[in-house]
Order: structure tokens, then C-alpha cells, then sequence
């Protein structure tokens, strides 16, 4: 073994040990060594999947926590059986609401209690309960009703029959029922402030359980020795450590003097150099669309006095209007003032792909013609001046001048905010900020912690937040109700913090979802029609994708990543000796 590599996994080897409560069984089950992984966002705010709402806890639950429906990593597709999956089918009635899903009766949490159906409907009691900050609006608004049947049974009944139903369970996760009725009580009181959040004492039916969790060091996990999916019979790896890095250049400092495992996206600062070592033999890699899209989201409303979308009867509230972003001609000028090519050489090293929309061009719904905007400078400045913007006195900065929300006088000034620590984001709205303002614009830059960022996303008191949205896996083209329809404008946990409200879309949206016959043309047209909408609208400026190169070290044996995701075989990776 490399010198470098040895001493590394020593060192992750006793930190990873020194807070273990019962030593790792002398057999094949964790003889592997453990897996280390970076995290260069904050620290998880939470290990409860009721209450998860940002990528880096998931990040953790998804290794510790099975699916309720899992998605195969072959087709990219909900498949009952599915690894890490705890339903092996499901029934529907008539009536088209009422589904029976059976589940597996071979999962058990890290106490011993079997996983049944009543760790899910705690899930949903709490989640339905609307007294939690679970963001999970389309569940809420979905399911009428569940029941139990017996262990492995387990009955929900939906409001109503529509096309996406399987697609709204796909936040679902069974929790320990035993554990947390203890924990939360039955009221869930306090559930957001608990301890228990980030020590949880019970997992399971993943291939890792819980170990600890050490606030701007790392979280750690431990094989599952009764994991029943195991690739090999027994998980290999000793554990998975989600290992802290302060930005993308410690990760990849840490990653080519081998202590970090496995990389799941290769900066592109480093792409070239991975890949050409990588053909030389030093690292396997991997190249794969990114499940992400850069964005900058365009706070709408007043951000003096963030309100709700929607009232207790479903109906509009006054929201106000930002004084500069409530203006659609604004909107569209930002769009129209971005030099993609510029930004893709400067932020992306020519990697990046302009998008159009927040799904996949080769997701189904996605329709023919949908084109990013241009770039288009006298475009964007003539947006501006009939926005009633104008350069007044001559000092580089236009001002209200018969606009519609701000006052006389004010000048065209946004703070734009992005999470510090990644580079290329770093980058990527520094040449924006260069872009705007030679159009008029007074554009501050802040560079926030993560952990903040999302605080201040989904407080609704921003301008401008530039951030990452994940792409669903399997697309499920309805999302967009759960990121710019009312119903997900809500202060402090809906997603629809920009609070975009139009009537059309609302309209489309949900006839999509009932569409009688659920005919996947007329469907097509219809969220083809929804897509043009919000491209027109600009409540997101879409900014890019990419393919994603994933990189590990050669002595990750095992290391088989598909289109679906690399960690689908995780259980079997094998960190050989060389």
C-alpha cells in the first residue's frame, strides 16, 4: 500500500474507532476497512427524515435509513423489491386512490425490532400532523388516510385518483416507531429542537447504522450486520465516514494523498488532471449527468414582510412585491444579461450545459423547442428602461424612475448570495456580478455558510440565493408543485421561497396530475405548456448543468458505479491492501 494511503486510513481508523460502543465482530462482515467521504457544505442539521430538509442530512439518512419504495439502479425506475427498499409490491383498488403495499418482513432496526408498517405510519402521522416543520407539502396535500393492517401491510388512501400518486411517497421513510414515540411523544412537541436529531440510538435496515456525530469533524457509521441485501453475504466495509472538508480544493488535496475514498464530483478545476490519471491507472473514474442544476432563485415578494402564499382557505394572500424583482421585465434582463460562454469558460472550465428548466432534457415531459435564453445585452438593457430603470446621473447604476415597486429614486441594487467554500460557485456569480452590473445593476456578492443560507432560502427574506436543486430520481414531472405553486409558498419550510404564483400553471399542473387515463402525450403537452410558463416568468434564473466525473481509489475494489448512482453496491466495496 501507498505510504501516503496507510497512514491516512490509520489515522481515519482511529478516529473512527475511538467512539465505537462494541467492537466490530471478527469476521467477514467489516473487514473492508471503512469508506471516507467528504463534505465540504455544513454539518447535517438533522438524522430525522420527518424533519430533513437539506442535502447533507440526507446525504447520512440515506445510508441508515432504507427507502419506503425503492428505485432501481439499473432502470432509474420504482420498483417494489427494489434494493433498499422496504416494499416488495403494492395493489391498487378500483377506485384508483386506495393502495395496499406489501412489505418485506426481513429488515430490522439496530435494536433487533423488526421494521414494519407501523415505523411508516409514524412517518406519516407525524408528517400529516401539520405539527412538525416537515417540507414535504405534496404529501400533506395527497394523502386522505393510511392504515395497518398487520406488520407488512399497509393501506394509504389518496384524496384523490391522479397520475403521480407513487411519486408522492418518495419522501417516505419507515422510523423507529418504538423509539420515537418515546423520543417526540405522540404531539411531537419540540421534535425540531430534540437532541435526539443528530444522536439518534437506533437505525437500520440500511447497509450502515449510526455511530456519532462530531460537530465540523465528521459523522461516522458502522456496518449493519443484519443487512439482508449484501452483495457479498455480509457488508464489507467496517463503516462510512462523511468526512468534513472546509471547500473543493482540501477535498481534492485530501483525496490525491488518499484520505478520502470515494469522490462523487470532481471540481472542474480538476477534471482534466483526474481524468488523464485515472486513464493512467492511478484513480477509477466514472463519468455521469449530474442530478443537479444550478440556479438562482428571484425573491418576488417583499422581503421586509415574508407571508405565506396561500390562507387557512386555500386563498391568495398580499405578499407585497420586491421593488426591483417583482418587475418580470427585471427578471427576463437578468436572464438576458448572462454570457453563458463567458461564465462556462470563467466559473466551469467549459464544462457546464445551459438548461432551460429544472428537469433532465431527456426526462419524458420535456418539450421540443425549450431553449435557454440568449445572450442578449441591448435586449436585457431595453427590458430595464421600459421597466423604468434608467442611469440618470450618469453613474453606472440605473434608479427608479417611474417603475413599479420601488421608490423614485431608488437604485437597481440586489444582494446575491451563495453558499461559500465551493469554488466554482465562488466563480460563477463573481463573472455574473461583472455581467449585471455593466447593465445597470448595483449587485453585492455574499458568500454565506451553508447551514445560514438555507435558514435565510427558506425564511423568504432574500433577494437573491444561488444554490443547487436535485433533480428527481425518478423525474417526476409534478415537482413543480412542490417549488412554484402556492401551496409550497410557506415561511420557513416550503420550497417555494420565491413565492411565484400563476393562475395558468397552477391550472396545468393539475390537470396533468388528473388527467383521466393519465395519456402520456396529452400529459407531455400540457407540462411542455408549464415549462414555457416559468421560462417566461424567470421566478429561477436556470443557470447549468453538467456531467458529473466521479473518481475513487484504486484500492476500492467492488467500485461498479452505474447511471443510477455509484453507491447502489456500497455494501461490497472492499478498501484492498496493495
Amino acid at each position: 500500500m501507498n505510504r501516503l494511503i496507510r497512514i491516512a486510513t490509520i489515522v481515519a481508523l482511529l478516529v473512527f474507532t475511538a467512539t465505537l460502543i462494541v467492537p466490530i465482530a471478527a469476521q467477514d462482515m467489516g473487514s473492508g476497512g471503512p469508506i471516507i467521504e467528504p463534505n465540504f457544505g455544513d454539518d447535517p442539521t438533522t438524522f430525522n427524515p420527518i424533519i430533513a430538509n437539506d442535502g447533507t442530512s440526507y446525504d447520512v439518512i440515506n445510508r441508515m435509513f432504507p427507502d419506503f419504495i425503492g428505485v432501481d439502479s439499473a432502470t432509474i425506475a420504482y420498483m417494489g423489491g427494489a434494493k433498499g427498499g422496504l416494499v416488495s409490491s403494492w395493489d391498487i383498488a378500483e377506485d384508483g386512490v386506495t393502495y395496499t403495499f406489501h412489505l418485506r418482513d426481513d429488515l430490522a432496526w439496530s435494536d433487533g425490532v423488526p421494521i414494519t408498517a407501523g415505523d411508516v405510519a409514524w412517518f406519516l402521522e407525524a408528517t400529516l400532523s401539520g405539527e412538525t416543520t416537515s417540507p414535504r407539502q405534496q404529501l400533506q396535500d395527497s394523502v386522505a388516510s393510511f392504515e395497518v393492517v398487520d406488520d407488512h401491510t399497509l393501506i394509504i388512501v389518496f384524496n384523490e385518483a391522479n397520475c403521480t400518486l407513487i411519486d408522492t411517497l418518495n419522501p417516505v421513510y419507515p422510523v423507529p416507531a418504538h423509539i420515537f414515540e418515546e423520543v417526540y411523544g405522540d404531539d411531537y412537541a419540540g421534535m425540531d429542537e430534540n437532541d435526539y436529531n443528530l444522536n439518534p440510538t437506533v437505525s437500520g435496515g440500511e447497509a450502515f447504522v449510526f455511530s456519532n456525530f462530531r460537530p465540523g469533524e465528521q459523522t461516522t457509521l458502522l456496518a449493519n450486520a443484519d443487512y439482508p441485501e449484501a452483495e457479498l453475504g455480509a457488508v464489507i466495509p467496517q463503516g462510512w465516514v462523511y468526512k468534513v472538508v472546509t471547500d473543493q480544493v482540501v477535498q481534492m488535496e485530501q483525496f490525491f494523498v488518499g484520505e478520502l475514498t470515494f469522490v462523487d464530483s470532481v471540481p472542474q478545476a480538476n477534471r482534466d488532471d483526474v481524468k488523464a490519471r485515472g486513464a493512467a491507472g492511478e484513480f477509477q473514474t466514472f463519468e455521469t449527468p449530474a442530478a443537479t442544476i444550478r440556479f438562482l432563485s428571484l425573491n418576488i415578494a417583499d422581503p421586509s414582510n415574508p407571508q405565506d402564499g396561500l390562507d387557512e382557505d386555500g386563498n391568495p394572500i398580499d405578499q407585497g412585491r420586491h421593488p426591483i424583482l417583482g418587475d418580470v421585465r427585471v427578471r427576463q434582463a437578468l436572464n438576458y444579461g448572462m454570457n453563458f460562454d463567458e461564465v462556462n469558460e470563467g466559473a466551469f472550465f467549459g464544462t457546464g450545459v445551459p438548461v432551460a428548466s429544472h428537469v433532465r432534457p431527456t426526462d419524458w415531459s420535456f418539450p421540443a423547442g425549450l431553449e435557454p435564453y440568449p445572450f442578449d445585452a441591448e435586449k436585457a438593457m431595453s427590458l430595464l428602461d421600459e421597466a423604468g430603470f434608467a442611469d440618470s446621473d450618469g453613474d453606472g447604476v440605473r434608479e427608479c424612475s417611474g417603475c413599479m415597486h420601488a421608490e423614485e429614486g431608488a437604485p437597481l441594487a440586489l444582494t446575491v448570495k451563495t453558499n461559500a467554500g465551493n469554488t466554482s460557485q465562488e466563480a460563477l456569480y463573481t463573472i455574473l456580478q461583472d455581467q449585471w452590473n455593466e447593465l445597470g445593476f448595483d449587485i453585492t456578492l455574499e458568500f454565506v455558510e451553508f447551514g445560514t443560507l438555507v435558514s435565510e432560502f427558506t425564511a423568504q427574506t432574500y433577494d437573491a440565493i444561488g444554490v443547487f436543486w436535485g433533480l428527481a430520481t425518478p423525474a417526476n414531472p409534478n415537482g413543480i408543485a412542490d417549488i412554484f405553486l402556492p401551496g409550497a409558498d410557506v415561511v420557513g419550510s416550503g420550497y417555494n421561497t420565491q413565492s411565484f404564483n400563476n393562475p395558468r400553471l397552477n391550472e396545468l399542473i393539475e390537470d396533468a396530475r388528473n388527467l383521466p387515463g393519465c395519456d402520456l402525450e396529452t400529459r407531455k403537452a400540457m407540462y411542455g405548456e408549464a415549462y414555457q410558463i416559468l421560462r417566461d416568468e424567470s421566478p429561477w434564473i436556470w443557470i447549468s448543468t453538467s456531467n458529473v466525473l466521479l473518481a475513487a481509489q484504486t484500492s476500492v475494489e467492488n467500485w461498479a458505479p452505474r447511471a443510477g448512482g455509484a453507491r447502489w453496491n456500497i455494501d461490497a466495496w472492499t478498501i484492498a491492501e496493495s
